[in-house]
């Protein structure tokens, strides 16, 4: 059986801090794991609505994060295109950055998305863990549309993993980690890395032209990490942990109105983190652990291009000043951000039914644009002036007990702060520009209940008044397109939400049956929206809107071979905005329509098939067949019943196989995604991928 491994957090933030789950498989019988040791089943009981996917169960696929949470109730994933390209999460019909992500509970805030989820290897992943509703105190988070926690896997043996994917329209993906334990001096190294590049260069109808077929030939996308890591463990605390990565990536920009030939964007980060933990801090009931991340972040927007062309190879004239594919103005900047980020957590266990956490998460930016290109095109200085901010999250909670664990209770506040302080580019030769500062903070709360009346059956409920404290990229803006916006105040809303799980192992014939089924209602205001101007954009606060739906799932082990799951979403998204922001009480013409670019109703079904023994006695063989479903649904507000920008009802359809020999040390993975070939479409309908076939191979070497 092979055992669970650890590799460093990418990005650096934090090793594991949790126990980690045991297997799925037993050598000679397939088992469910044991509701009393699994750390996922102890997460999906919790007060919390949460939903946690054991990531082990894809480990033989060639399939990314973003894939994986398709399969989820109430969540949706939208991209623009193949492996690279933008995608957001929405969770209960909030997406993108009201969605927190976080790896091994210390968050993800890659400017930009330099570094996304979807790069990081399945391989390297233990489970995942989406809040959707109360985000924990433990986290110190500031999310107000729930929360995305990637868990890594941890192996405590010297071992080897190595694995190669390849996919349609160009996808090679390449994974490689590598630990020694040295158990004389408590010490472990590891050394590791991945590697990921795709052409995606499919045929696709244009969304704009009848007719018009356009191929996706500048749409590249490549990214590579190299980390090292290592512990010491019993000198001074329990655990002393260090992990140094670099990371590179590189994206061609893809046209669809237009083509674009060849800008693009780069981005580098250079990173350290160190990590500290104490299980008896000071007192037997004191645990300790603290993280410090130090970041280097340059990224740079490429756009030279004299010459333009139409989607037939004529040429055209480019916009504006007749350099710059995408705006008229020529682009080569250097911009640099550097981070420092403190994390503390402190726990202490009053008694056996009562116990205190504290939070701190602190994340220090300083951003320094430059791209001499454009201004000498402009003739003054368009943003190489630095600016700063700091974001500060306290969480308190409290965990408690009752009635021998029949009612567990958990309740919180947290205390948001922000100070920016943000010099804009001078847009008039000889005028020096001016600082501006904006301080303030927040105060939120939280609490969930789960009762359970009878054994494996729980009742939940949970509410959260949370706040969204605005990023780097809304604040500072990216030096090119998007303006600094330093007045923006923080997004604030109220979740609530309803559920009813049932979890029993051996229930009548099948060894395990999940029902669940919840009620969620959300209000957001002070939305933080990109808004355009006469040459730039930047970042305001407007808007309110209110969510309402339900969601259910149900996931069987019918039997020892056969798997069966299905989840449906339905949801509603309302404009609320009762006025236009900036006018004198103008009536909104879109209050209390339906939000567009948000699918309405959702949903998924799949089947598993999985047998010891075939061609050798060590080895295990699954089948699988997966439906993916997505209501019609509007990118427009519809304003009338003649509204045309509608995306059209997807069905797609996912099969495959794996098969795996000397207790999972060697897998072989093959699959098919969009089986019949759908034209399907997604963000602002723009088209995706036809059929596509994925290959995985990968080998473990466990000392």
């Amino acid at each position: 059986m092979i055992k669970k491994l650890t590799f460093f957090s990418l990005l650096g933030l934090t090793l594991p801090l949790v126990a980690q789950a045991s297997s799925t498989e037993d050598v000679g019988k397939i088992t469910v794991k044991d509701a009393n040791e699994d750390e996922i089943t102890k997460l999906t009981h919790s007060p919390m609505p949460v939903s946690v996917i054991d990531v082990s169960k894809f480990h033989g696929r060639n399939i990314s994060l973003n894939e994986i949470l398709k399969r989820v109730a109430g969540v949706r994933v939208k991209q623009q295109g193949g492996l690279g390209s933008t995608t957001t999460i929405a969770i209960q019909g909030l997406e993108g950055k009201r969605v927190k992500i976080y790896i091994d509970g210390a968050p993800l805030n890659a400017p930009d998305g330099t570094f996304g989820i979807n790069d990081i290897p399945i391989q390297f992943i233990e489970r995942i863990e989406v809040y959707k509703g109360v985000v924990p105190a433990k986290f110190g988070g500031d999310a107000t549309g729930g929360a995305v926690n990637v868990v890594i896997k941890e192996l405590d043996e010297s071992y080897i993993d190595f694995t190669n994917s390849l996919g349609s329209y160009g996808e090679h993906r390449m994974q490689l980690a590598m630990k020694k334990k040295f158990d004389k001096y408590d010490l472990t190294l590891g050394l590791g890395g991945f590697y990921n590049k795709a052409a995606n260069d499919y045929i696709m109808n244009s969304p704009y032209v009848d007719g018009l077929q356009i191929k996706r030939d500048h749409d590249g996308f490549e990214s590579s990490l190299v980390g090292f890591v290592g512990d010491i463990r019993k000198k001074w605390f329990d655990k002393i942990s260090w992990e140094i990565v670099h990371y590179e990536s590189k994206k061609e920009i893809q046209g669809i109105k237009t083509p674009i030939n060849e800008a693009e964007n780069r981005s580098t980060v250079d990173l350290g983190a160190f990590k500290f933990e104490k299980e008896k801090f000071f007192n037997d009931n004191l645990a300790f652990e603290y993280t410090l991340i130090l970041a280097d972040i340059e990224l740079n927007h490429i756009d030279k291009a004299s010459t333009c062309y139409n989607f037939d190879g004529s040429i055209r004239e480019c916009p504006g000043s007749g350099q710059g594919e995408i705006t008229g103005l020529p682009h080569d900047s250097k911009d640099r951000q550097k981070e420092l980020r403190h994390d503390l957590n402190l726990h202490y266990l009053i008694n056996n039914n009562h116990g205190l956490n504290f939070h701190l998460n602190s994340q220090n930016s300083k951003y320094e644009p430059n791209d001499p290109l454009a201004d000498q095109a402009l003739g003054f200085d368009s943003g190489k002036y630095p600016s700063e901010s700091t974001n500060t999250v306290l969480s308190l909670g409290l965990e408690s007990t009752f009635l021998g664990n029949k009612i567990v209770n958990d309740m919180g506040i947290k205390n948001y702060r922000y100070d920016y302080q943000i010099t804009p580019g001078s847009r008039l030769v000889g005028v020096e520009p001016t600082t501006n500062e904006h301080k303030g903070d927040e105060i939120g709360f939280y609490e969930s209940i789960r009762y359970e009346p009878i054994p494996d059956l729980f009742i939940k409920a949970s509410y959260e008044h949370a706040y969204r404290l605005p990023n780097n990229t809304e604040i500072f803006g990216d030096g090119s397109f998007i303006d600094p916006s330093p007045n923006l105040v923080p997004e604030e809303a109220n979740n609530l939400n309803i559920g009813i799980l049932f979890d029993r192992f051996d229930f009548y014939s099948m060894p395990w049956v999940k029902l669940e089924a919840n009620l969620f209602y959300k209000n957001l205001k002070n939305m933080i929206k990109l808004q355009q101007g006469d040459n730039t954009a930047g970042y305001i606060n407007l808007g309110k809107v209110e969510v309402k739906g339900f969601e259910f799932e149900v996931g069987a082990d019918l039997t020892d071979n056969w798997y069966f799951y299905a989840n449906y979403t339905n949801q509603t998204l309302l404009d609320k905005q009762k006025t236009i922001q900036g006018t004198n009480g103008v009536p909104n013409p879109t209050y209390n329509l339906d939000i567009p670019n948000v699918a309405k109703e959702y949903g998924n079904i799949g089947v598993e098939y999985k047998t010891l023994g075939l061609f050798r006695a060590d080895s295990l063989f699954k089948v699988f067949w997966e439906t993916l479903w997505a209501d019609e649904y509007y990118y427009g507000y519809e304003l009338s019943r003649f509204q045309s920008r509608k995306i059209d009802e997807q069905l797609s359809h996912t099969a495959g196989f794996e098969y795996s020999f000397k207790d999972d040390r060697y897998i072989l993975g093959f699959e098919v995604r969009n089986l019949t070939d759908e034209e399907t479409t997604d963000v602002f309908n723009y088209p995706l991928m036809g059929r596509t076939a994925h290959l995985n191979m990968r080998y473990t070497f466990i000392q």
